[in-house]
C-alpha cells in the first residue's frame, strides 16, 4: 500500500483532486478547531494552501512515510492535521513586543525588517498623514462636495463598506455605494501620485 500512495502520487490527475480535498479539509480543520476564517493568516503568516505544499515537500523529502493499514487519503488527512497542530503550538507563533527607543540607530532597520515601517520616525509619519489628508482636501471632487470628506474618513476610521460609513457619518447608504465609492480609488490614486 505505502508503494501504491507514492505511484498515486505520481499521478498529475489523483494528487489534484486530492490536493483540493486536503486544501477543504485543512479549512474545516482550522475553521472548527481554531476559529479561523478566510482571510486570516495562520501563525507564522501562513496560508492554508501552504500546509497543503508542505504534505507534498515532506513526502517528496522522505521525511513521512506511509503505513500500509491505512488508505493513501486517510494518512494525507493525518499528515494536515498534524501540521495545523504544531502550527498552533509553535512559541513563535504569538506576537510578542520587541523594546528598542526609537531613538536606537537599529529602530529604522528593525521596522523595515518586520514589514511595518522604515526608516521614517514617529514625526514623519503623523507629518506624511497631515500632508495627505490636506492634498485629499484640495482635490476638485472633494472640495465639491464636503461630504465626501466625511465619507473619506469614515473609511480611515475603520468602516469597511458603505454600510458602515453610512452609520458612522449619516449619509444614505446608496448615495456611498453610487456617489462616492466609484470616485474613491482614482482620487486617491491621484492623490498617491501628488504624494512622491
Amino acid at each position: 500500500m505505502a508503494e501504491d500512495c507514492l505511484e498515486l502520487l505520481k499521478n498529475d490527475e489523483w494528487r489534484m483532486e486530492v490536493a483540493i480535498r486536503l486544501f477543504d479539509y485543512a479549512r474545516k480543520l482550522l475553521t472548527l478547531d481554531h476559529g479561523w476564517s478566510p482571510g486570516r493568516m495562520l501563525p507564522g503568516g501562513i496560508d492554508p494552501e501552504n500546509i497543503i505544499f508542505e504534505v507534498f515537500n515532506r513526502i517528496a523529502a522522505g521525511k513521512r512515510k506511509f503505513n500500509k493499514r491505512y488508505s493513501c487519503e486517510v494518512q494525507l488527512k493525518g499528515m494536515v492535521a498534524s501540521i495545523i497542530s504544531k502550527l498552533y503550538e509553535l512559541k513563535d507563533a504569538t506576537l510578542q513586543t520587541i523594546h528598542i527607543p526609537e531613538n536606537d540607530e537599529q529602530y529604522g532597520a528593525v521596522e523595515k525588517a518586520l514589514g511595518v515601517g522604515g526608516t521614517e520616525s514617529a514625526y514623519e509619519g503623523v507629518e506624511y498623514t497631515e500632508r495627505f489628508f490636506q492634498v485629499l482636501e484640495e482635490h476638485p471632487k472633494v472640495k465639491k462636495d464636503s461630504d465626501f470628506v466625511l465619507v473619506i474618513m469614515a473609511y480611515a476610521e475603520g468602516a469597511k463598506g458603505p454600510k458602515e460609513a453610512a452609520e458612522m457619518t449619516g449619509i444614505p447608504v446608496n448615495r456611498i455605494y453610487y456617489n462616492y465609492n466609484p470616485s474613491l480609488i482614482s482620487i486617491l490614486a491621484e492623490v498617491k501620485a501628488k504624494m512622491k
